[in-house]
Formats: C-alpha cells, sequence, structure tokens
C-alpha cells in the first residue's frame, strides 16, 4: 500500500534527533586547534592564534563535555505529550532518537574501559538533561574497539561484542523493554513502541559496514538482523503500525549486497515504514528511496543529521 499523507490538522508530536556527539576527555581550551595528528585541540595550552575554544573549534576537533551538556540545556522543556504534542514549536519533545558515536576520534589509543566510560557518562548526562524523556538509541561504529570491529553474534569468547551489547542493556534498561534489551544484548538491534500505534526499530548498521572487517565472512546478513527485520516489519503491518526505522550508517554507505535486501524491504513495507532516521556522515542530508519497477516513484525517506560535533570544521547540529 503506497504510503498516503496525513490529514490537515492531525495531531503532531516532536523527536529529538541527536547524533554523533563524539566526547573527547582529552579536548583542552587553548591548546593547538591544528596539529599532525587525526584529532586535535588536545594537550598542553598555548598562546596566540589558532588555539581550541572553550565551547569548540572549527578544525579536526571532538568537543568538550560541557558543550554537549550546554545543548542540552538549552533545549526546550523535555516532557511532551506522547501523540498529541503542540505543533507550533514551543511543546516539549514526545521523545528522543539517539543515533550513536559516543566517544572521540582518538581510535588509536582507545581501550574498552575509554569506551565503557564514554558511554556511561554520555548515557548519564542524557538522563539528567533529558528527564524522564524516554530516548531510543542505536549503535554507532565509534563504540567499539578497534573502531568498525562488530563480529556477528555467533562469535564467542573475548573477540565479542558482549563486552559492549552488556554494558549497553546495563545503562539504557530504563529506556527499553526487556524484550528489546534481549535482542540488544544479542545482536546490537531492538524494536519497542514508542506510543501505541508508532513502532520503533534499531539496527546495527555496523552489519552492513565497509569497514567491518568481520563482514568478510558473510557480508550478507551476518547477525540475522534483516530477517528479524521483515518479522517485525509483518508484525507491525498485521496490527496496523507504523515504524520508524533509526541507525547510525545511512544504507547509502552500506555493502550492496546488504544495502540491495535492505532496498527490497523498504520497497515491500513502504505503506508502514513512517520514516528512517540516520547519522554517521556528520551532514544534514536526506536519502530517497524509489520502487524497483520504475525507479520514479518515491517510497520512502531516510533523514540524515548533522553531527554534534564539530569533526571535521563544522557547526554543531
Amino acid at each position: 500500500r503506497p504510503p498516503t499523507p496525513p490529514p490537515p490538522g492531525a495531531p503532531t508530536a516532536r523527536i529529538l534527533f541527536l547524533t554523533d556527539l563524539h566526547w573527547d576527555r582529552q579536548y583542552v581550551p587553548g591548546s593547538a586547534a591544528a596539529c599532525p595528528d587525526p584529532l586535535c585541540c588536545r594537550g598542553a595550552p598555548g598562546e596566540g592564534p589558532g588555539v581550541a575554544g572553550f565551547w569548540g573549534s572549527y578544525s579536526k576537533c571532538d568537543l568538550p563535555l560541557h558543550t554537549i551538556d550546554a545543548l542540552l540545556a538549552q533545549l526546550p522543556n523535555t516532557t511532551g505529550h506522547t501523540s498529541n504534542s503542540s505543533s507550533n514549536g514551543t511543546g516539549g519533545f514526545a521523545a528522543a532518537y539517539w543515533t550513536g558515536d559516543i566517544p572521540a576520534h582518538d581510535v588509536w589509543q582507545q581501550s574498552r574501559g575509554d569506551q565503557l566510560r564514554a558511554l556511561r557518562t554520555v548515557t548519564a548526562l542524557l538522563r539528567a538533561r533529558l528527564g524522564g524523556l524516554r530516548v531510543f538509541p542505536a549503535v554507532g561504529n565509534h563504540e567499539a574497539t578497534p573502531v568498525n570491529a562488530f563480529p556477528p553474534p555467533y562469535v564467542r569468547g573475548n573477540q565479542s561484542a558482549a563486552w559492549l551489547y552488556d554494558a549497553m542493556a546495563e545503562a539504557w534498561q530504563d529506556w527499553l523493554p526487556p524484550a528489546a534489551l534481549h535482542t540488544l544484548r544479542v545482536g546490537g538491534f531492538y524494536t519497542a513502541q514508542v506510543w501505541p500505534g508508532l513502532r520503533l526499530v534499531s539496527l546495527n548498521m555496523n552489519f552492513c559496514s565497509q569497514a567491518n572487517f568481520w563482514l568478510l565472512i558473510n557480508a550478507t546478513d551476518p547477525a540475522g538482523q534483516l530477517q528479524w527485520l521483515m518479522g517485525v516489519l509483518a508484525d507491525a503491518e498485521r496490527d496496523g503500525e507504523k515504524v520508524h526505522i533509526i541507525g547510525h550508517i545511512p544504507p547509502a554507505h552500506c555493502l550492496r549486497s546488504w544495502s540491495w535486501n535492505y532496498y527490497r524491504i523498504v520497497n515491500r513495507f513502504e505503506g508502514t515504514i513512517a520514516a528512517q532516521f540516520f547519522g554517521h556522515t556528520h551532514l544534514d542530508e536526506f536519502e530517497l528511496f524509489y520502487d524497483e519497477e520504475t525507479l520514479s516513484r518515491p517510497v520512502s525517506i531516510a533523514f540524515i543529521a548533522p553531527s554534534v560535533t564539530t569533526y571535521i570544521s563544522l557547526n554543531p547540529g
């Protein structure tokens, strides 16, 4: 069934969309904003032009925690209604979508302890600033160490990603129902109801990433995630629910074999998927999905949000 726009005057809700925060706990105001390393604005303070600002820098720098805190502190009232928030821009938020990349870009020196500290620190900050607002997170590619390394769920022992998924389930247990926490622990993806009639699916897009070397073993559906997604969408279609899909890496940046199947799923469930939300590129973009037969009729859209971090030389979005 082709999607139909809502009638005039239909109720609206405001969703807070955060992505790519990239907190650098070694950010030092006054340090060099230009450097030979992949990440700057760290180290000893200096003098003169070209130094890191207090809030951030137009350079290859991430953000201090006080800038992320200031962004959250200036949001409008965050206790919005669930399905009928005001549409005039003054109401609070009904929910938040948070699509990953918590740690900084100092990937050459990160440990599992560093990643877990970033996860827990930023999660606690969001919980403190957003109060009782429900947050629906997605897993970014920078959450792991080594960066981009997300083994399929059948990999066990020290090489598995259980250290990360278990910590996420623990940190996010107040936001997500038990069934969502279960699949989060298995493969970093889940589904949950935002409110009656609207279901959210959070995908682990690292299972389609060109930079995830584990996918050399199997790039088609390495965690059975697409098969699971089809089941969730079929149930939603049967129950008359609309679905929002969130994830970190946009589908157009994925491996072709995975993208091809994902595109077919979006085509099949065009009447159920109301919108898609991604991050990763740090830019304000969108992707359009077209019908497979003629490639001329738009069937879905993915909104790609700009990053909170300034990396590289950007305004926080």
